[in-house]
């Protein structure tokens, strides 16, 4: 038995919820993996035949979480406030340009990004690497100053960008190197501090491991390959 509850953009159903977002095809297993490292926490939603959800499908999950009141978006707006959730698109900053990349390797509880094998996803049109400049800001920001950032829009793609701006009156903040003077790797999370009138931070900037270095994650259902065609 399935029931739908259309405000709350939930879809329910028996022994398990799935939750998703409203205009996507997403669909996240209501079970919170974490608080732990971000290594730890990709490899126990791995092992659960899930997959970890990159910065645009957790900028879906932030976004309809703060637009709705049930039950699971409330836990998801507390587990941003307490914790942070991992987002799993990692960035390799250089000197010269800065990569960023869906589920990338990892190796020794961070992701693990070569430049030059970047270059080659890259020249082979794989879209889940992209690059960005040093160009853009930094620290509070308008939601539309942020909906435009280019790091923001190479992590989270154009309408993830958008959906991290949401429509609040709070200024968000983005945590980011603007310059390197030799090759960080760095993971990417996001963290809500609504009490002191910031709805979002975006972190790019993380260090996975480590003390106090523990946050969270939902595990997005894969959906069944298509059998091949006879």
């Amino acid at each position: 038995m399935k029931t739908e509850t259309q405000n709350a953009g939930l879809d329910y159903e028996v022994g398990r919820t799935l939750l998703k977002p409203r205009g996507t095809n997403l669909i996240f297993i209501h079970q919170a993996y974490g608080p732990n490292t971000y290594a730890k926490v990709k490899e126990a939603i791995e092992q659960d035949n899930l997959k970890p959800a990159t910065m645009a499908e957790t900028a879906s999950l932030a976004h309809a979480a703060f637009n709705s009141d049930d039950n699971h978006s409330k836990e998801i707006r507390k587990i941003m406030k307490e914790r942070g959730l991992w987002a799993f698109t990692g960035t390799l900053y250089t000197p010269k340009l800065g990569y960023v990349q869906d589920n990338p390797e990892t190796r020794e509880g961070m992701p693990y990004m070569d430049e030059s094998d970047l270059v080659k996803k890259l020249e082979a049109g794989d879209s889940s690497v992209r690059t960005f400049n040093y160009c853009f800001k930094t620290g509070e920001m308008s939601p539309g100053e942020l909906a435009k950032n280019e790091y923001v829009q190479a992590l989270a793609g154009d309408e993830g960008a958008e959906k991290l701006a949401g429509r609040h009156e709070s200024q968000p903040y983005l945590w980011g190197f603007k310059s390197v003077s030799k090759p960080e790797t760095r993971v990417s999370a996001l963290f809500s501090n609504w009490n002191f009138g910031t709805w979002l931070y975006v972190y790019g900037d993380g260090y996975g491991r480590g003390n106090n270095r523990y946050g969270c994650a939902l595990g997005v259902q894969v959906s069944p390959q298509a059998p091949p065609e006879k």
